[in-house]
Order: C-alpha cells, then sequence, then structure tokens
C-alpha cells in the first residue's frame, strides 16, 4: 500500500512536471515565431532611413540617385468610412514614391495609383470594427480611395499618393512643402562614414534614424579578434549612444512612432523568450534531480 501510494505521487509529479515543461517550450516557440515574423515582415525596411527635414534639404538632395522619395504629414484630420456612419480623427501621411517595402504592408501603393491608400490596423478597427478592410472605400478632404492594405501598426494613418490634380494643399509636388524624405540605405556606404559624411554636406545633421535601429537591438557590427581590442568596444559604444539619440528625440511622427512600437514589441518578445529558456533550465534540473532521487528510493 505505501509502495503504491509512493509510486502514486512519484506519477503525478512527473505528469505535472512533463506538462508544465512542455507549455513552457510552447511559449518559448510561440515568442520566437512572433519575433521570426515580425523580422521578416519588416525586412525591406532595414534597407531605409527617414530625414525629417524640410524644402531646403530637399532641395539640394532631390538629383541623388539614393533618394526614395518624399513625406508630409497633416495631422488630426477627419478620415469617414463608406457604408459606416462614423467619422475618426487621423494622420494623413502623403508620398510620392511607391509604396511596398515599407512599413510591413502585405500589398502595394503604386506611385501613380491616386485612388488607392494604405491605412493602419488601428485606424481600420476604429473606423470598421475589423482589420480585414482591403477593398473598402474611405473619404478623406472630399475625395475617396480605396484600401489596398492594411499595416500591422497600433498608430492611427492613412497613407495615399499626391497628385497635381487635387491642387491646394495636396499639391507639393513641385513646392515640396514636406516633413521628411526617405532615403535608400540598402548600399552598405550609406551606413558607414559616408553616411555621416551625406549628412554634413546636405546639412541635415542627426534629424534622420535608420529604420535597423528599431528593429534591431544591437547595432550591425563585426565581432573583434580578440576581446581587448579596446578600439572595438569604444566605437560600438559610440555607436549604441547615436542610435538611441537618434530614437529619442521628442518630436516623433506618426511614421517613426510605428517603428517605435514594433521596436517595443520585439524586444518584449526577445525578453520573454530568455525568461522561458531561463525557467526551462531550472526545470530541467529539478526534473532531473526529481528522477535521481527517485530512483534511489
Amino acid at each position: 500500500m505505501i509502495l503504491y501510494v509512493k509510486n502514486r505521487r512519484f506519477y503525478k509529479s512527473a505528469v505535472i512536471g512533463i506538462v508544465f515543461g512542455i507549455v513552457l517550450v510552447w511559449l518559448f516557440i510561440w515568442n520566437v515565431m512572433n519575433v521570426i515574423n515580425i523580422s521578416i515582415r519588416y525586412d525591406g525596411d532595414r534597407n531605409y532611413a527617414f530625414v525629417t527635414t524640410g524644402q531646403t534639404v530637399y532641395t539640394r538632395m532631390k538629383d541623388e540617385d539614393y533618394v526614395k522619395g518624399t513625406y508630409r504629414i497633416f495631422p488630426e484630420e477627419t478620415v469617414a468610412g463608406d457604408s459606416v456612419y462614423k467619422k475618426v480623427q487621423s494622420d494623413i501621411v502623403v508620398v510620392d514614391f511607391t509604396v511596398e517595402d515599407i512599413l510591413g504592408v502585405t500589398g502595394a501603393l503604386q506611385r501613380d495609383d491616386t485612388d488607392g491608400c494604405i491605412i493602419s490596423g488601428e485606424l481600420s478597427y476604429t473606423l470598421f470594427g475589423s482589420s480585414r478592410t482591403v477593398g473598402s472605400i474611405i473619404k478623406v478632404f472630399e475625395k475617396t480611395y480605396v484600401v489596398r492594405s492594411i499595416v500591422d501598426s497600433e498608430e492611427s494613418y492613412i497613407i495615399v499618393q499626391a497628385g497635381q490634380e487635387r491642387g491646394g494643399d495636396w499639391e507639393f509636388v513641385d513646392s515640396k512643402t514636406i516633413n521628411g524624405i526617405v532615403l535608400d540605405v540598402s548600399d552598405e556606404n550609406y551606413r558607414s562614414e559616408y553616411a555621416d559624411d551625406v549628412a554634413c554636406h546636405h546639412g541635415y545633421g542627426n534629424r534622420f534614424y535608420y529604420v535597423i535601429d528599431y528593429l534591431d537591438i544591437l547595432p550591425d557590427i563585426n565581432l573583434p579578434s580578440k576581446w581587448s581590442d579596446f578600439d572595438f568596444w569604444r566605437d560600438t559604444c559610440d555607436e549604441l549612444k547615436s542610435i538611441n539619440e537618434r530614437k529619442l528625440y521628442s518630436d516623433k511622427d506618426v511614421l517613426e512612432k510605428s517603428y517605435y512600437r514594433c521596436s517595443q514589441k520585439l524586444k518584449r518578445y526577445r525578453l520573454r523568450s530568455g525568461i522561458f529558456v531561463f525557467i526551462l533550465f531550472v526545470w530541467m534540473i529539478m526534473i532531473c534531480r526529481f528522477i535521481r532521487e527517485n530512483i534511489k528510493k
């Protein structure tokens, strides 16, 4: 009878331990898969930098081959949805380039598509009560747009193409009243010392950020040949400091806020993954001790 009770307790404890371990492994895999999905979704964004500047700087840079395009933001404008009797306030982002490999979009908004738009998940849910709204009609500034794609973002904004035929404030392609410039930095030269030379030459200083600053916790660096390479550690600290300076300035626009929230989400998933690895390690030690002690008995 005593042996039966001991065996029953042993099997009960073993089952609880195994179930607990399975749950830990599942949670770890779930967090890792989220990190991988976000990294894949925003893989194209790593090739771009945003310069938060105006017309004067653009005039000096407009002929450079690494300038992807410009954007202008109209904050807190009224947006209405077709077939829904609701109006909300949202930022309007007007661009003059094809949007297909930035902001993690699943579709594309072509340069000449003046009737299409891309909206954030927050705006989609607030306006329509759903995130599955591709093909829906949205009305902005007395003009209707068809939703081409949804951006997974907690910020409320809509992206439309600039069109000369709209007139008024929309007509900014020639006058270049802008909020920022998007640079193609897929060439590694634009992320090295040459990038600083370009910034100094065109006069935008540190008013820019690489999207990769938000998507990677650590900078893209090569490991030193030996740990006593003090120049390496100094340069790494300087790079981390410059990343934080670019990320922490106070007047973030809606696009940078979107990337910032994405980086916070990535950090949470990575932190949870690390915690679950540690707990799994402790769990394995406890299981091994439990089995060894019960076998001796």
